[in-house]
């Protein structure tokens, strides 16, 4: 699909799922670029907060749904959409298997991976598979429907363990497993990998990187950060060259195109890749404030179709999360229920704590 667009003209872009802090965190590192860019935003509820912060917002079915795709279509090709972004998992599966399809019904660009990148990353049994065939270091791992593959985990690792959902994040059914006890419980559960338990919890990385359409490396930068509920909150940007080696050679190798970030555990053997998610991430927005713009760099260089550039290595900044607040008046939440569309500029009260200097 040839693009017909330039730099100078305002781009439409589609943000879907903008109640998630990954999508969140794309529309702050939009307020940062240079491009000109009208921002519709959907999610599935009205008390999504980054509805009322785009130009335009808009209820959306779920992406599972029957209905998902003849609605996004329409809905690309009402608003003229040049491209769609998200950062929710959920939706990024969905999208990342109809991609094409929705490139030639709709005429805008979809910033996902391809689906077989998706497919084997997406699942962690599947992920360290690859790692360990690849010839990178990994954690231990084992089917959980796998009884002897489990129980030569156990005499390997001892205890305790991880377990987790094969498909997920944001540390969302996460089971530290600490005995037979816990080992029984879990084994009950579908769809789980039993994992070593990497240690080093103060000394766990986020590496974000930047691939062009040939899969060739354009940047990487390196966060040491502490997590709160699943979401980094405390972040410092260092030069990390063990951990940046180690991400940008796993990138390197996988094909992955556009954004890309995996995590990291230092422990005794050096650093070890826990999770590799060919998408934007939730350190998203704090990468463009300290000057790696994956965000803007997509949109150049996968909708403009302009020359990729390498992005600037970055190794200093702090960045340190906190709770904020969005206060809506209830007409503006009315019209999105009883219309399922709001226009921003008509709710200039709309208002976003001004907190702090």
């Amino acid at each position: 699909m040839s693009s017909r667009l330039s730099s100078s003209r305002e781009l439409t872009l589609l943000v879907l799922a903008v109640g998630g802090n990954v999508s969140q965190g794309i529309l702050k590192a939009l307020s940062r670029s240079a491009l000109k860019c009208r921002v519709i935003g959907t999610d599935l509820s009205e008390l999504q907060m980054g509805l009322y912060t785009v130009d335009r917002g808009y209820l959306a079915p779920h992406a599972g749904d029957a209905e998902f795709f003849d609605w996004l279509i329409a809905l690309c090709r009402r608003e003229k959409v040049d491209a769609i972004i998200s950062g929710c998992e959920p939706v990024l599966r969905v999208l990342a298997g109809m991609r094409e399809k929705v490139e030639e019904e709709s005429g805008a660009r979809c910033l996902v991976c391809a689906p077989e990148i998706w497919h084997q990353f997406d699942d962690k049994l599947l992920s360290c598979a690859w790692l360990e065939a690849e010839g990178f270091d990994h954690p231990a791992y084992a089917d959980l429907d796998d009884e002897e593959a489990v129980e030569r985990l156990v005499m390997q690792q001892g205890y305790p363990l991880l377990a987790k959902p094969r498909i997920g994040g944001g540390s969302s059914g996460v089971i530290k497993v600490e005995d037979e006890a816990d080992l029984a419980y879990v084994r009950r559960k579908r769809g789980y990998v039993l994992q070593e338990y990497l240690t080093g919890k103060e000394k766990e990385f986020t590496v974000g990187c930047f691939s062009d359409r040939d899969g060739r490396l354009r940047g990487s930068i390196v966060f040491w950060r502490a997590l709160l509920a699943g979401t980094s909150y405390r972040i410092v940007a260092g030069p990390f060259p063990e951990v940046r080696e180690a991400a940008e050679r796993i990138v390197e190798r996988s094909g992955i195109t556009g954004p890309c970030n995996l995590q990291f555990r230092i422990t005794d053997r050096g650093p070890v890749c826990f999770e590799v998610n060919p998408r934007f991430s939730g350190t998203t927005p704090v990468r463009a404030a300290f000057g790696f713009h994956e965000v803007d760099a997509a949109l150049r260089h996968f909708v403009l179709d302009e020359e990729a550039e390498d992005l600037p290595e970055i190794t200093e900044g702090i960045a340190l999360r906190y709770w904020n607040e969005l206060y809506v008046p209830l007409d503006a939440r009315d019209r999105l229920l009883n219309e399922g569309c709001i226009e921003g500029k008509d709710f200039p009260e709309i208002e976003i704590e001004g907190y702090g200097r």
